[in-house]
């Protein structure tokens, strides 16, 4: 295989993992966490479904193991909306 094939190859094996992270809300939580320079701690994360929908915020989840990385504090609210078959990451913090 030449340089260009496998860079090809390579390109769209990111972009079709990229665009399967939209497909379920453990892999938009993941794909936050990642794009947000913690790529280890996207891997080690605990995600729990709260089974609860804000009207506002849309499906909250909780995430243990990710941490802020100016606080030090566990950053475990995840709210999430799903749009059609879509999900994305709508606000995160943390709980009470």
């Amino acid at each position: 295989m030449n340089k260009r094939l496998m860079a090809a190859i390579i390109g769209a094996a990111l972009v079709a993992a990229w665009m399967i992270s939209f497909l379920s809300p453990e892999l938009a939580i993941r794909r936050y966490v990642f794009f947000h320079l913690r790529p280890i701690q996207s891997i080690q994360i605990d995600i729990h479904d709260m089974k609860r929908i804000d009207q506002e915020y849309g499906h909250l989840y909780n995430v243990d193991g990710y941490f802020s990385h100016q606080t030090k504090d566990e950053i475990n609210v995840f709210y999430l909306n799903k749009n059609g078959f879509i999900w994305t990451v709508n606000s995160v913090g943390t709980g009470p």
